[in-house]
């Protein structure tokens, strides 16, 4: 009845067994894939707060979610973790909701939620504060500033507001309100609140709905710094002696900061330790450097690892600032660094990065690499400002015409004379003949031109005596025609125009007396004109404001003094007499349109006589001695001379 029949197979070790099989025939049951039943996971999202612990149930195939609530209701249906009839059960696949029924097809475990009648799924604080006391109106409060869309670093300083009030005998234990902890409670990413810049309704994105507040001892925190925000470490790790770790606190920027914020692990890759630099009060951190906790560090990460952080946690941070440029609104982490473009401004920067990056890309074709200049005061940007905000292959222009100008600079180096090679190397003086490393072809190093084949440099000298005649005679006619710049010795041609010179090096002098052009307290331009410069008495529309103020140069040149009256018994009593009454055709300054006898009577009412300048603030846009026609209301008076202009030209149309 039975029968046995073997076969012959090959083991994993590649030899030849003999296998036997029963050759008995059974009657297997067909597959029935409705009653067949696969496992599933169910995790409660805010088992945290409930204490609901991970459940694992078989569901068969034509199951969707409503059959597992049902068997969730089931299961909690005794204890004290009961689901009601009447509670909303919201299921989540990864880290997005279900909206449908089905149960998505692969699905090894969903997450759920338990609401209530009245639960609207917003978002709720926990005060868990040992020896301190949170009434439920002020969590009420807190809770309202968090639905408003406060930061986090705002739910702490009222929080800690409401704290004092409360707790009127214990205020020692409250100093600062880094002490607050804000600790995300459930969802995919438990743990602190880390940033003060975060909006903390935001942690809804993690599935989270629970924020537990409590508070820490005094000076039981760090404050890490930067991208113009601010993270905050509580307990952190000590030493043996109670100072600050360095190879922990980098790591803690690196884990809990810069990574902390992506769910994918994959976002770790290329973030080292040793690529953040820590400072502490402006000095670089040591390994053996002695900080207590309650400090404030600053870190900085390379401009790649910046970057991408800065655009992971946008989600997180509102936009609060406003560019003066682009008029957009920004995050104060798209602000340049401590709110300064470059070390020695003395000045808040209102400007966002990326119009800093236009403007050095804009600057550098129009000046020298060296001469780029911050767009908000006269400081020069240096090797690292334009890393900072410049974008890549900007940068990389930079870089390649820094790393020019340094080679150019040494006695020795040669750049090749092949236009297509941009390659260059160091030749020995006493050498006259050399090759290229990259494009192997040679350079007469004692001319400076390709090399003269067939013949020496006698020789080639001789041939081109008559050249090089002629380039000295050229030289010599730039030199009668041109002045050399006084900031880089390099000769200027100037054809048309004002006075006022600027070069391409960014120096800016007078072009008869080479005097140095500066911008005052009040960014008017002037000149230290010499005395034997004609603007040294009588300054040029362009300096002191002068261009914006057009009655300064109506008056003529002063007229000279007159000799001085002697009266006996003393002199008489001064009358005061009406400038318009004396006023007329003859007296007007040069340079008022005519006609318009009214606009220049009401001009000279306005107590033209007195001084609208104090010699103190500038003393190069009011000459002693020269009359002066200009009320103090610069503004009104340039409107009224337009004015006159315009009704001169209508009077002419007609």
């Amino acid at each position: 009845m039975f029968s046995r029949w073997s076969f012959t197979t090959t083991s994993r070790n590649g030899e030849f067994t003999s296998y036997h099989k029963d050759g008995r025939r059974h009657r297997s049951r067909p597959r029935d894939p409705v009653r067949e039943r696969k496992r599933i996971d169910l995790v409660d999202i805010d088992s945290t707060i409930t204490g609901r612990d991970p459940l694992n149930i078989g569901i068969k195939e034509t199951w969707n979610l409503g059959h597992v609530a049902e068997k969730l209701r089931k299961h909690y249906s005794d204890d004290d973790q009961e689901i009601l009839e009447d509670a909303e059960i919201r299921f989540f696949w990864v880290d997005k909701p279900l909206e449908g029924n089905d149960i998505p097809n692969g699905a090894s475990s969903l997450h759920y939620r338990v609401l209530g009648e009245k639960d609207d799924g917003a978002v709720r604080l926990v005060w868990r504060g040992a020896n301190l006391k949170l009434r439920k109106h002020q969590i009420d409060a807190v809770t309202r500033k968090v639905a408003a869309g406060r930061s986090v670093g705002s739910i702490r300083e009222t929080t800690l507001n409401l704290l004092r009030a409360s707790n009127e005998k214990k205020g020692l234990l409250l100093r600062d309100a880094n002490q607050i902890v804000v600790e995300a409670a459930g969802g995919l990413r438990e743990g602190p609140l880390q940033g003060n810049n975060w909006e903390a309704r935001k942690v809804q994105t993690w599935l989270c709905r629970y924020l537990i507040i409590n508070v820490r001892p005094v000076d039981d925190y760090f404050v890490l710094r930067g991208f113009n925000e601010e993270y905050v470490w509580h307990k952190p790790y000590r030493n043996s002696r109670g100072y600050a770790d360095v190879h922990k606190l980098k790591s803690w920027v690196k884990d809990e900061v810069l990574t902390s914020i992506c769910n994918r692990k994959s976002h770790r890759r290329g973030i080292e330790t040793d690529d953040i630099r820590l400072t502490y009060r402006g000095k670089p951190i040591k390994k053996l450097n002695h900080i207590r906790p309650g400090e404030t560090i600053d870190f900085e990460v390379p401009r790649s690892i910046e970057d991408k952080f800065i655009d992971a946690e946008a989600w997180l941070v509102p936009l609060t600032e406003e560019c003066i440029v682009c008029s957009d609104e920004k995050r104060v982490s798209e602000m340049p660094n401590k709110r300064r473009i470059t070390a020695a401004c003395e000045h808040n920067s209102n400007m966002c990065k990326e119009c800093v990056g236009t403007w050095i890309a804009s600057s550098l074709d129009t000046v020298t690499w060296d001469r780029l200049k911050c767009p908000e005061c006269p400081q020069l940007l240096k090797y690292e400002n334009v890393r900072a905000f410049a974008t890549r292959q900007i940068f990389e222009r930079y870089d390649t015409l820094a790393v020019k100008a340094l080679l150019s600079s040494m006695p020795e180096f040669m750049w090749c004379l092949n236009p297509g090679c941009n390659s260059g190397q160091i030749h020995p003086t006493f050498c006259s003949r050399a090759k290229c490393h990259a494009c192997k072809r040679y350079l007469c190093v004692r001319h400076n031109v390709p090399w003269h084949k067939g013949e020496t440099c006698e020789e080639y000298e001789r041939r081109t005596r008559r050249q090089r005649r002629n380039d000295r005679a050229s030289e010599q006619h730039v030199k009668e025609i041109a002045k050399p710049c006084p900031g880089c010795k390099k000769n200027v041609h100037k054809f048309t125009g004002c006075d006022h010179v600027t070069c391409i090096c960014g120096h800016e002098w007078c072009w008869l007396c080479f005097g140095r052009y500066y911008r005052d307290e009040h960014d008017f331009l002037q000149c230290h004109h010499t005395r034997e410069c004609r603007y040294h008495d009588n300054p040029p529309n362009y300096e002191g404001g002068r261009a914006f103020m057009p009655f300064l140069n109506m008056a003529g040149p002063p007229p000279p003094p007159a000799p001085p009256l002697i009266f006996p018994g003393g002199p008489p009593r001064p009358r005061r007499v009406d400038a318009a009454a004396q006023a007329g055709p003859g007296n007007r300054p040069p340079g008022f349109p005519p006609g318009n006898e009214e606009l220049f009577q009401f001009l000279l009412r306005r107590q033209m006589h007195r001084n609208p300048f104090d010699p103190n603030i500038n003393i190069n846009m009011v000459r002693p001695g020269q009359p002066n026609f200009m009320g103090p209301d610069f503004l009104e008076d340039a409107l009224l001379f337009n004015l006159g202009h315009l009704m001169q030209r209508t009077d002419r149309d007609r």
